[in-house]
C-alpha cells in the first residue's frame, strides 16, 4: 500500500472536502474543515472523515475516499485513526457510525445495533439516501 500520512485538515483543503461531500452525499451538517482529518498519498488527498462530538457519545462521519483510491485500504486506515481519535479525546464515551456499507463498519469492529440515540435515527432518514435499505446504525462495543 502507498505510504498514507493521516493529518488535521488544512482550510486550503475545505473546497475539495465541501466538493466531495456533496458528491458522495455525505453528512455536511454543521460542518467546518476544523473538524475534519485528511489521508493524503505524496501530497494528494486521498480520503476525509471527522469524528462529530454529541456530547453523550462520538460519530464516525462524512468518511469519503476519492474514487481514485478505494479498494487500496486507504478507507480502513482512516476509519481506525478516526475511532483512535475519539478514544483518545474520551475513552468512556460510546462511538457509533451510519453506513449504507456495513461491512467496512464491521473491518473496525463496529456491531449493528437496534438501540441507537434518536438524533442518529433521524440522521439516517434524512442523510443516508444512497442506500436507504442497506443504511446500518452501528457502534463500537466498550
Amino acid at each position: 500500500m502507498e505510504e498514507i500520512k493521516i493529518e488535521r485538515a488544512k482550510k486550503e483543503d475545505w473546497p475539495y472536502i465541501q466538493e466531495k461531500l456533496k458528491d458522495y452525499i455525505l453528512d455536511s451538517t454543521n460542518a467546518s474543515w476544523k473538524q475534519f482529518f485528511v489521508a493524503k498519498n505524496k501530497g494528494k488527498t486521498a480520503a476525509f472523515g471527522r469524528v462529530k462530538d454529541h456530547k453523550k457519545y462520538f460519530e464516525i462521519a462524512s468518511l469519503g475516499v476519492d474514487c481514485c483510491c478505494r479498494g487500496k485500504g486507504i478507507g480502513t486506515k482512516m476509519l481506525l485513526f478516526l475511532t483512535k481519535e475519539a478514544k483518545r479525546q474520551n475513552p468512556e464515551k460510546p462511538i457509533y457510525g451510519i453506513s449504507h456499507k456495513p461491512a467496512f463498519l464491521k473491518k473496525a469492529g463496529f456491531e449493528e445495533v437496534a438501540n441507537a440515540p434518536e438524533a442518529l435515527k433521524d440522521k439516517k432518514k434524512r442523510i443516508c439516501k444512497l442506500d436507504p435499505a442497506n443504511s446500518r446504525i452501528m457502534k463500537l462495543p466498550s
